[in-house]
Protein backbone atom coordinates (compact mmCIF):
# COMPACT_ATOMS: atom_id res chain seq x y z
CA UNK A 1 0.00 0.00 0.00
CA UNK A 2 1.80 2.98 -1.16
CA UNK A 3 0.82 5.67 1.30
CA UNK A 4 1.07 8.79 -0.65
CA UNK A 5 -1.29 10.78 1.37
CA UNK A 6 1.27 11.09 4.20
CA UNK A 7 4.39 12.20 1.82
CA UNK A 8 2.76 14.69 0.49
CA UNK A 9 0.60 16.24 3.68
CA UNK A 10 1.22 20.21 3.19
CA UNK A 11 0.37 22.66 6.30
CA UNK A 12 -2.96 24.04 6.08
CA UNK A 13 -4.05 26.75 8.08
CA UNK A 14 -7.67 27.38 7.04
CA UNK A 15 -8.09 30.64 9.45
CA UNK A 16 -12.32 29.76 9.22
CA UNK A 17 -13.94 31.57 11.74
CA UNK A 18 -16.23 30.42 14.69
CA UNK A 19 -17.32 29.44 17.51
CA UNK A 20 -17.73 26.19 19.25
CA UNK A 21 -18.44 26.02 23.30
CA UNK A 22 -19.14 22.21 23.45
CA UNK A 23 -15.62 21.32 24.31
CA UNK A 24 -13.17 22.96 26.72
CA UNK A 25 -9.73 22.89 26.61
CA UNK A 26 -10.12 20.72 29.84
CA UNK A 27 -11.69 18.29 27.63
CA UNK A 28 -9.83 14.80 26.52
CA UNK A 29 -7.89 15.14 23.18
CA UNK A 30 -9.07 13.28 20.30
CA UNK A 31 -6.53 10.41 18.97
CA UNK A 32 -5.05 10.80 15.87
CA UNK A 33 -3.24 7.89 14.04
CA UNK A 34 -1.63 8.64 10.86
CA UNK A 35 -0.67 7.05 7.69
CA UNK A 36 2.03 4.32 7.02
CA UNK A 37 4.31 7.11 6.32
CA UNK A 38 4.02 8.62 9.78
CA UNK A 39 3.84 12.29 10.46
CA UNK A 40 0.55 14.39 10.38
CA UNK A 41 -1.04 17.34 8.90
CA UNK A 42 -1.42 20.34 10.25
CA UNK A 43 -4.10 19.02 12.73
CA UNK A 44 -6.01 22.86 12.81
CA UNK A 45 -7.60 21.87 9.84
CA UNK A 46 -10.17 19.71 11.57
CA UNK A 47 -11.01 22.62 13.75
CA UNK A 48 -13.93 24.22 13.37
CA UNK A 49 -12.27 27.88 13.15
CA UNK A 50 -9.77 29.67 15.49
CA UNK A 51 -12.33 29.25 18.67
CA UNK A 52 -12.44 26.03 18.77
CA UNK A 53 -10.52 23.96 21.15
CA UNK A 54 -10.66 20.41 20.30
CA UNK A 55 -7.29 18.91 21.31
CA UNK A 56 -5.73 16.72 18.81
CA UNK A 57 -2.52 13.94 20.06
CA UNK A 58 -0.78 12.19 17.66
CA UNK A 59 -0.01 8.49 18.13
CA UNK A 60 3.55 7.95 16.85
CA UNK A 61 4.09 4.14 15.20
CA UNK A 62 7.45 2.79 17.27
CA UNK A 63 9.04 2.44 13.56
CA UNK A 64 11.24 0.04 11.94
CA UNK A 65 13.32 -1.04 14.67
CA UNK A 66 10.39 -2.63 16.43
CA UNK A 67 8.54 -3.94 13.55
CA UNK A 68 11.64 -6.26 12.42
CA UNK A 69 12.12 -7.61 16.14
CA UNK A 70 11.00 -10.89 17.15
CA UNK A 71 7.54 -11.43 18.29
CA UNK A 72 6.15 -8.42 16.61
CA UNK A 73 2.16 -9.32 15.16
CA UNK A 74 -0.29 -6.44 14.01
CA UNK A 75 -2.09 -7.44 17.08
CA UNK A 76 0.72 -6.79 19.52
CA UNK A 77 1.05 -3.40 17.86
CA UNK A 78 -2.87 -2.49 18.45
CA UNK A 79 -2.09 -3.47 22.24
CA UNK A 80 0.31 -1.10 22.06
CA UNK A 81 -1.08 1.57 20.50
CA UNK A 82 -4.32 0.89 22.81
CA UNK A 83 -2.30 1.23 26.00
CA UNK A 84 -1.00 4.78 24.75
CA UNK A 85 -4.45 6.22 24.15
CA UNK A 86 -5.51 4.95 27.34
CA UNK A 87 -2.29 6.59 29.30
CA UNK A 88 -3.64 9.97 27.08
CA UNK A 89 -7.41 9.47 28.18
CA UNK A 90 -7.28 7.16 31.38
CA UNK A 91 -11.00 8.29 31.74
CA UNK A 92 -13.71 8.71 30.15
CA UNK A 93 -14.59 8.86 26.39
CA UNK A 94 -12.34 8.38 23.71
CA UNK A 95 -12.58 9.79 19.84
CA UNK A 96 -10.38 8.12 17.40
CA UNK A 97 -9.64 9.48 13.86
CA UNK A 98 -7.08 7.46 10.97
CA UNK A 99 -6.06 8.55 8.16
CA UNK A 100 -5.10 5.85 5.93
CA UNK A 101 -3.94 2.64 7.47
CA UNK A 102 -4.89 4.02 10.91
CA UNK A 103 -8.11 4.08 9.96
CA UNK A 104 -7.73 -0.07 9.79
CA UNK A 105 -5.40 0.09 13.17
CA UNK A 106 -8.33 2.89 14.89
CA UNK A 107 -11.37 0.29 13.89
CA UNK A 108 -8.94 -2.88 16.30
CA UNK A 109 -7.92 -0.25 18.66
CA UNK A 110 -12.02 0.56 19.13
CA UNK A 111 -12.51 -2.68 19.10
CA UNK A 112 -9.97 -3.43 22.02
CA UNK A 113 -10.90 -0.48 23.98
CA UNK A 114 -14.80 -1.67 24.25
CA UNK A 115 -13.64 -4.71 24.92
CA UNK A 116 -12.15 -3.77 27.93
CA UNK A 117 -15.31 -1.69 28.94
CA UNK A 118 -13.98 1.66 27.31
CA UNK A 119 -16.53 4.22 25.94
CA UNK A 120 -15.52 4.84 22.20
CA UNK A 121 -17.18 8.01 21.83
CA UNK A 122 -16.33 8.64 17.87
CA UNK A 123 -14.51 6.80 15.57
CA UNK A 124 -13.62 8.08 11.79
CA UNK A 125 -11.55 6.65 9.16
CA UNK A 126 -9.85 8.62 6.17
CA UNK A 127 -9.82 7.68 3.08
CA UNK A 128 -8.91 4.25 4.67
CA UNK A 129 -9.08 1.42 1.53
CA UNK A 130 -9.21 -2.17 2.04
CA UNK A 131 -5.63 -4.36 1.23
CA UNK A 132 -4.35 -7.35 1.82
CA UNK A 133 -0.76 -7.24 0.23
CA UNK A 134 1.80 -5.09 0.37
CA UNK A 135 2.13 -5.64 -3.18
CA UNK A 136 1.88 -2.29 -5.34
CA UNK A 137 -1.71 -1.83 -6.32
CA UNK A 138 -3.23 -2.19 -9.97
CA UNK A 139 -1.98 1.20 -11.99
CA UNK A 140 0.22 2.06 -9.22
CA UNK A 141 2.92 3.30 -12.36
CA UNK A 142 0.73 5.75 -13.81
CA UNK A 143 -0.64 7.43 -10.72
CA UNK A 144 3.31 7.83 -9.93
CA UNK A 145 3.86 9.09 -13.30
CA UNK A 146 0.80 11.11 -12.74
CA UNK A 147 2.36 12.54 -9.41
CA UNK A 148 5.09 13.58 -10.53
CA UNK A 149 3.96 15.19 -13.11
CA UNK A 150 1.66 17.37 -11.11
CA UNK A 151 4.49 18.29 -9.28
CA UNK A 152 6.57 19.40 -12.29
CA UNK A 153 3.48 21.29 -13.61
CA UNK A 154 3.07 23.24 -10.09
CA UNK A 155 7.07 23.79 -10.33
CA UNK A 156 7.25 22.41 -6.90
CA UNK A 157 10.82 21.23 -7.67
CA UNK A 158 12.05 20.49 -4.29
CA UNK A 159 8.68 18.56 -3.87
CA UNK A 160 9.80 16.62 -7.31
CA UNK A 161 13.18 15.76 -5.70
CA UNK A 162 12.11 14.47 -2.61
CA UNK A 163 9.46 12.10 -4.59
CA UNK A 164 12.06 10.98 -6.85
CA UNK A 165 14.48 9.42 -3.73
CA UNK A 166 11.30 8.03 -1.46
CA UNK A 167 10.12 6.62 -5.09
CA UNK A 168 14.04 4.99 -5.33
CA UNK A 169 14.14 3.78 -2.01
CA UNK A 170 10.84 2.26 -2.31
CA UNK A 171 12.10 0.08 -5.45
CA UNK A 172 15.01 -1.15 -2.84
CA UNK A 173 13.43 -1.85 -0.27
CA UNK A 174 10.38 -3.50 -2.06
CA UNK A 175 13.25 -5.39 -3.67
CA UNK A 176 14.88 -6.99 -0.87
CA UNK A 177 11.40 -9.04 -0.64
CA UNK A 178 11.04 -11.61 2.10
CA UNK A 179 15.09 -11.34 2.97
CA UNK A 180 13.75 -7.23 4.53
CA UNK A 181 12.80 -8.24 7.85
CA UNK A 182 16.16 -10.35 8.47
CA UNK A 183 18.56 -7.83 7.11
CA UNK A 184 17.57 -4.85 9.25
CA UNK A 185 17.42 -7.47 12.58
CA UNK A 186 20.77 -7.37 12.81
CA UNK A 187 21.41 -3.48 11.97
CA UNK A 188 18.64 -3.06 14.96
CA UNK A 189 20.87 -4.39 17.88
CA UNK A 190 23.78 -2.47 16.59
CA UNK A 191 25.32 -0.09 18.74
CA UNK A 192 25.01 2.67 15.73
CA UNK A 193 21.38 2.29 14.64
CA UNK A 194 21.00 5.89 13.77
CA UNK A 195 23.42 4.94 11.10
CA UNK A 196 20.12 4.20 8.84
CA UNK A 197 18.16 7.78 9.32
CA UNK A 198 21.83 9.58 8.97
CA UNK A 199 22.52 8.19 5.69
CA UNK A 200 18.90 9.31 4.68
CA UNK A 201 15.82 10.48 6.44
CA UNK A 202 13.87 9.72 3.63
CA UNK A 203 15.19 5.81 2.98
CA UNK A 204 14.40 5.42 6.93
CA UNK A 205 10.89 6.95 6.23
CA UNK A 206 10.43 4.83 3.85
CA UNK A 207 11.81 1.70 5.53
CA UNK A 208 9.78 2.02 8.28
CA UNK A 209 6.61 2.58 6.10
CA UNK A 210 7.42 -0.71 3.71
CA UNK A 211 7.82 -3.01 6.77
CA UNK A 212 4.96 -1.66 8.82
CA UNK A 213 2.95 -2.83 5.42
CA UNK A 214 4.38 -5.65 4.65
CA UNK A 215 3.62 -6.86 8.27
CA UNK A 216 0.07 -5.56 9.07
CA UNK A 217 -1.15 -6.25 5.14
CA UNK A 218 -2.32 -9.98 5.53
CA UNK A 219 -3.84 -9.09 9.33
CA UNK A 220 -6.01 -5.98 8.19
CA UNK A 221 -7.35 -8.49 5.03
CA UNK A 222 -8.20 -10.80 8.07
CA UNK A 223 -10.57 -8.64 9.68
CA UNK A 224 -13.35 -8.98 6.68
CA UNK A 225 -13.02 -12.62 6.93
CA UNK A 226 -15.77 -12.23 9.42
CA UNK A 227 -15.37 -8.64 11.00
CA UNK A 228 -16.68 -7.86 14.61
CA UNK A 229 -18.95 -5.17 14.89
CA UNK A 230 -18.16 -2.05 15.92
CA UNK A 231 -20.78 -0.37 18.48
CA UNK A 232 -19.72 2.86 18.58
CA UNK A 233 -20.56 5.84 16.14
CA UNK A 234 -18.63 5.65 13.13
CA UNK A 235 -17.84 7.89 9.67
CA UNK A 236 -15.85 7.18 6.83
CA UNK A 237 -14.07 10.11 5.13
CA UNK A 238 -13.38 8.97 1.54
CA UNK A 239 -12.60 10.08 -2.07
CA UNK A 240 -14.68 8.54 -5.03
CA UNK A 241 -11.98 5.89 -6.35
CA UNK A 242 -12.04 4.43 -3.09
CA UNK A 243 -15.82 3.95 -2.95
CA UNK A 244 -16.13 0.08 -3.59
CA UNK A 245 -14.68 -0.35 -0.17
CA UNK A 246 -17.89 1.27 1.23
CA UNK A 247 -19.72 -2.51 1.96
CA UNK A 248 -16.64 -3.40 3.85
CA UNK A 249 -16.49 -0.83 6.08
CA UNK A 250 -20.63 -1.33 6.81
CA UNK A 251 -20.00 -4.28 7.69
CA UNK A 252 -17.33 -3.11 10.21
CA UNK A 253 -19.79 -0.22 11.18
CA UNK A 254 -23.12 -0.80 10.92
CA UNK A 255 -23.74 2.55 12.02
CA UNK A 256 -21.41 4.36 9.99
CA UNK A 257 -22.00 7.38 7.85
CA UNK A 258 -19.72 8.16 4.95
CA UNK A 259 -19.00 11.11 2.94
CA UNK A 260 -17.37 11.64 0.17
CA UNK A 261 -14.36 14.63 -0.18
CA UNK A 262 -12.23 15.48 -2.96
CA UNK A 263 -9.50 14.71 -4.66
CA UNK A 264 -7.17 11.53 -4.63
CA UNK A 265 -5.66 9.58 -1.82
CA UNK A 266 -2.53 11.38 -2.17
CA UNK A 267 -3.69 14.78 -2.89
CA UNK A 268 -6.39 15.11 0.05
CA UNK A 269 -4.18 17.55 1.91
CA UNK A 270 -3.22 20.15 -0.83
CA UNK A 271 -4.95 23.36 -1.12
CA UNK A 272 -7.85 22.62 -3.88
CA UNK A 273 -8.77 19.72 -1.78
CA UNK A 274 -8.64 20.48 1.97
CA UNK A 275 -11.48 22.63 2.14
CA UNK A 276 -13.62 19.65 1.54
CA UNK A 277 -11.74 17.76 3.94
CA UNK A 278 -12.31 19.82 6.61
CA UNK A 279 -16.08 20.55 6.01
CA UNK A 280 -17.05 16.84 5.72
CA UNK A 281 -15.10 16.33 8.88
CA UNK A 282 -16.48 19.27 10.75
CA UNK A 283 -19.89 18.21 9.44
CA UNK A 284 -19.69 14.30 10.40
CA UNK A 285 -18.49 15.12 13.90
CA UNK A 286 -20.51 18.21 14.92
CA UNK A 287 -21.87 15.71 17.89
CA UNK A 288 -18.15 15.24 19.27
CA UNK A 289 -18.26 18.78 19.99
CA UNK A 290 -21.11 18.78 22.37
CA UNK A 291 -24.61 19.87 21.76
CA UNK A 292 -24.10 23.82 21.38
CA UNK A 293 -24.23 24.13 17.36
CA UNK A 294 -20.87 25.94 16.13
CA UNK A 295 -21.51 29.19 13.98
CA UNK A 296 -19.74 29.88 10.67
CA UNK A 297 -18.35 33.89 9.78
CA UNK A 298 -19.05 32.28 6.15
CA UNK A 299 -23.05 32.55 7.08
CA UNK A 300 -25.18 35.61 7.11
CA UNK A 301 -25.74 37.92 9.97
CA UNK A 302 -29.49 36.95 10.66
CA UNK A 303 -30.44 35.31 13.50
CA UNK A 304 -28.81 32.31 15.27
CA UNK A 305 -31.76 30.21 13.75
CA UNK A 306 -31.37 31.31 10.68
CA UNK A 307 -27.52 30.83 10.73
CA UNK A 308 -28.19 26.96 11.64
CA UNK A 309 -30.84 26.47 8.80
CA UNK A 310 -28.35 28.38 6.30
CA UNK A 311 -25.25 25.94 7.01
CA UNK A 312 -27.26 22.63 7.93
CA UNK A 313 -28.27 23.36 4.21
CA UNK A 314 -24.53 23.87 3.37
CA UNK A 315 -23.40 20.92 5.31
CA UNK A 316 -22.16 17.60 3.43
CA UNK A 317 -24.96 15.57 3.30
CA UNK A 318 -23.75 11.31 4.06
CA UNK A 319 -23.80 8.40 1.55
CA UNK A 320 -26.93 5.75 1.80
CA UNK A 321 -26.00 2.20 1.63
CA UNK A 322 -27.97 0.78 -1.19
CA UNK A 323 -30.26 -1.34 0.71
CA UNK A 324 -31.73 2.26 1.83
CA UNK A 325 -31.81 3.82 -1.67
CA UNK A 326 -34.16 0.69 -2.55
Amino acid sequence: MGDECTSQIASVNLGVAGVVKGMSDSSSPVMFLSGAGGGAPDLDMFRDGVDDTTRFEVIGYPGWRRYVADGFTAEALIAELASLIVAKVPRGPIRIVGLSIGGHFGYAIALHLEAVGREIAGFCAIDSFMFVSSKPSAGWKGRALGEALELLRKRRIGDFVRFLRARFWRALVRLAGSRLPGLFRVLSFSSRPSSVSAFDPIFESELSMRLLVRETAPWIGSLDQDPVALKAPAILLRTRLTAGDDVAWRRRCPNIEIFEIAGQHHTLFEPENVASLHEAFVAATRSWRGDIRAFSSEVGTGSREENASEQEARAPVPIQSERKRL
